[in-house]
Formats: C-alpha cells, structure tokens, sequence
C-alpha cells in the first residue's frame, strides 16, 4: 500500500469515527441517551452540548473527508486532547462520574487522537523532498 493511500485510508477511517462521535453527541442532547442518573432541578439541558459538540464533530468529519492539511490534523488533535481533559475534569460534577457512553467515547476519541496525530506528523508525499534535489526549470 503506498504511503498516500494508507493516509487516505486514515483519514477516512477518522472521519467515520468523528461522525460516529458526532451522532452520539447528538442524541445524548436530543437525550435518547441518559449520561447521568439524576437530572437536578437546576440542571440545563443537555441539547445545547450535544448540539455544540455534535456539530463540531461532524465539522472535523467533512474536514477529514474533503481535506488533507497538516494544520487542520494539529489543531484537531489539540482540540481532542482538551476535550477528554474537560470530560475528566467535569465528571467529579456528575452522577456518575463516569458512566459507559462517556468511557466509551473518550476512546474512540483516543482513537481519532491517535490517527490525528499520524496525520500531522506523517506529510503527504506532495510535501516531502524525499532526498531528491530541488530541480528548477530553465526559464
């Protein structure tokens, strides 16, 4: 499998996995699926965050689909990396802490971390030298 294809292969595997990620967002804010035990009086709805983070992920799933931009790969790796922060930082908040889905998510999401990071660091064959000397054109 040449180098190219392997990362088209990746990066259509990492946008199946966000859009995956996607829907679960999506319908744990439509809340077909239950997160927590116990929704408190005071507590907001969830449909904003599902929302939000559902079309974040579906946002990074068209990007990996259409694009193959270094940049892009960083700053979605980065933005993986503050999510599952965010999630443990917050669970202390809930009941429970930790629950299935959201175990579940963080990793897939480690997953799509992972490919991500690949993505970044490995440059398309059109953006390497690949030892050969730059060979300009006669005018």
């Amino acid at each position: 499998m040449s180098i190219d294809r392997g990362r088209r292969t990746i990066r259509y595997l990492a946008a199946v996995l966000s859009a995956g990620i996607a829907a679960v967002y999506l319908l744990i804010g439509f809340d077909v699926i239950k997160v927590v035990d116990t929704n408190p009086p005071d507590m907001p709805s969830l449909l904003p965050f599902g929302l939000m983070s559902g079309a974040a992920f579906l946002l990074g799933a068209i990007l990996l689909a259409v694009f193959d931009r270094r940049i892009l790969w960083t700053l979605g790796g980065l933005f993986q990396v503050a999510v599952i922060a965010m999630y443990v930082a917050v669970a202390p908040q809930r009941d429970p802490s930790y629950e299935a889905w959201g175990i579940g998510l963080k990793v897939v999401q480690a997953i799509l971390l992972l490919a991500l990071v690949y993505l970044a660091v490995r440059a398309p064959r059109g953006n390497r030298l690949h030892g050969a000397a730059i060979r300009r054109t006669p005018r």
